[in-house]
């Protein structure tokens, strides 16, 4: 994914607008799992400052070394028994291994890396954090776990989601799109975003999705996400310290957007684009999330399945299933 700056589109100005939340400030939370102790604790997070130069380049790793040096960055040692237990099941279901899961059970201590700062065009505080991370542990084993998504990552994985020079990041390495089938149909899905919190986004969600087209509504989700995430990180950018911002309640989502989310170059027919409804869905408990509903326009006539379905088929140039 490019940097977060773009005149496709501006933050708009009419009635049509939602306003979204800003928060006052965006976390990161990583844990290092370790079998045996660091030998010097007090010295893991000066290992971790040194390593910034040769992990991180520009921009990020002025701002990440910033964050080390102020009160927005801590590298703390843990014995694991200080800590709440760390929640193996979910990284099972979240994809770790089952030696992944073992190794992580095996644990005595724990290096915390915790960032936090105002949301910005780029999640910077979640890039230094990660690259605090890796140096943590020893090779070959490197592992964090990610706590916004509850997700194990090698350290080499961690290391290839970083900023490049030029502020650059791929949105899949930042953002997952879970699903699962309605409670009063299996036969559709109900779909949400993981990870556009790390932006001080709301995470979306699309209720209703034909099952047949999991793979592919998976991937427009994802260029909706993109697409919004250079509205919002545009906004952002501007002076001052907004509680609220205004955001589209239309998005259209290209060929372009997905490819781009997926760090893929544009392909022939990338301009190929559907327009999709926005509207907030607040929470109602205090404990629940908040989404951004995505549907289809307010003019399409049909039920939303027969949309979506044509929306994968005009984005990919045929059905999906």
């Amino acid at each position: 994914m490019g940097p977060f700056r773009s005149n496709v589109a501006a933050v708009p100005d009419s009635d049509d607008a939602l306003i979204l939340p800003v928060p006052e400030a965006v976390s990161a939370t990583y844990l290092v799992p370790l079998t045996t102790p660091p030998d010097d604790p007090v010295a893991v997070g000066d290992q971790a400052v040194e390593s910034l130069d040769q992990i991180l380049t520009g921009p990020a790793r002025d701002l990440a070394q910033q964050m080390y040096a102020g009160p927005l960055m801590t590298v703390e040692t843990h014995d694991v028994d200080d800590l709440p237990p760390l929640p193996l099941d979910l990284l099972a279901a979240f994809g770790a291994t089952e030696q992944q899961v073992s190794r992580m059970a095996e644990a005595t201590h724990v290096v915390t890396v915790a960032a936090g700062v105002r949301p910005r065009g780029a999640p910077a505080h979640e890039g230094g954090a990660r690259a605090g991370g890796p140096p943590s542990a020893p090779p070959p084993r490197r592992r964090l776990i990610d706590g916004f998504q509850t997700q194990v990552l090698t350290a080499d994985a961690a290391l290839r989601s970083l900023p490049d020079a030029d502020g650059r990041i791929r949105l899949t390495d930042w953002i997952l799109i879970p699903y699962s089938p309605n409670e009063d149909d299996d036969g559709s899905m109900w779909f949400t975003t993981k990870g556009l919190g790390r932006f001080g986004h709301l995470e979306l969600q699309t209720i209703d999705v034909p099952s047949r087209l999991a793979r592919g509504w998976g991937a427009t989700l994802t260029g909706v996400a993109r697409r919004l995430l250079r509205i919002w990180s545009d906004a952002l950018d501007a002076p001052g310290e907004p509680a609220f911002l205004p955001m589209p309640s239309t998005v259209t989502v290209t060929g372009h957007d997905i490819a781009a989310a997926y760090g893929a170059p544009p392909e022939r027919g990338s301009d190929r684009a559907a327009d999709l409804l926005l509207s907030l869905d607040p929470a109602t408990n205090p404990e629940a999330d908040s989404f951004l509903t995505v549907s289809p326009p307010l003019h399409y006539p049909g039920p939303a399945t027969e949309y979506y379905a044509r929306v994968c088929a005009t984005l990919f140039a045929e059905p999906v299933r």
